[in-house]
């Protein structure tokens, strides 16, 4: 995973009823983009400029409203493109519905810490599909249930998972998502160190605005780097780096 190999740079496609928005630091009150074509386009759009891979959250699953949107998400991956799909992942059944439709890999972050059976029966089954999301803010503590809830425990409290055989992590700085404010390189690099013998694919998210900041996650050991809103704006126009 060093310098020589590329990084990923992956399309955030967040969906909200029926429609890509961005959200400001997740707060689903506070949309700043929402895009009237439909998912399906908007990942045909990515697709044809060249992205490998593309990273899928279903909000109102994530928000726990009833109304979620597996159907778009299911049209979105019979396109054959590669996708992490997250939000609202908290039962085996509904994991192991995605992994059949295709999910190159089922993003699970709550279920982790609120039903430890479930998640270790998802991880003895489809480990090779599971990527787990670490949500964290300034002080690295993490965040669940659609960033609403924070928990006792930091990004660096999580030994019993760097062994489990899972796909990967993807680490979100919560205070930076959604704001184009660059991303905090201090606490990146931490990451990057403790996480980098893990054997694992490393993803990072969260403020990410510019080709440089892309090229400063590449030095630092990450596989992938998901950007939401430097895409849509035109400020990064690159998939790979």
């Amino acid at each position: 995973m060093g310098s020589e190999s590329k990084m990923f740079v992956i399309p955030s496609l967040d969906i909200k009823d029926g429609k890509v928005v961005r959200l400001f630091k997740g707060d689903i009150s506070r949309e700043i983009l929402s895009l009237s074509v439909s998912p399906v386009d908007v990942a045909r759009l990515w697709i044809e400029k060249g992205a490998k891979f593309l990273h899928i959250v279903d909000i109102n699953a994530a928000f726990e409203r009833s109304e979620g949107q597996l159907d778009i998400i299911k049209e979105i991956l019979a396109l054959g493109v590669k996708a992490t799909v997250g939000g609202g992942m908290r039962s085996f059944d509904k994991v192991r519905e995605l992994v059949i439709s295709g999910a190159w890999g089922v993003v699970i972050s709550t279920l982790i810490f609120e039903n430890k059976n479930e998640f270790q029966r998802i991880v003895r089954e489809f480990g090779d599909k599971i990527m787990v999301a670490l949500d964290f803010d300034e002080n690295f503590f993490i965040s669940i249930r659609g960033w609403k809830e924070k928990i006792k425990r930091t990004v660096f409290d999580v030994d019993d998972l760097i062994f489990m055989p899972i796909k990967g992590f993807i680490f979100t700085a919560v205070f930076r998502d959604g704001t184009c404010q660059g991303v905090p390189k201090e606490h990146f690099k931490k990451i990057s160190e403790f996480f980098k013998d893990s054997g694992k694919i490393l993803i990072a998210s969260g403020g990410i605005s510019s080709d440089d900041e892309l090229i400063f996650l590449k030095s630092l050991g990450f596989w992938g780097a998901i950007v939401g809103r430097a895409l849509y704006e035109g400020k990064i126009k690159v998939f790979e780096i």
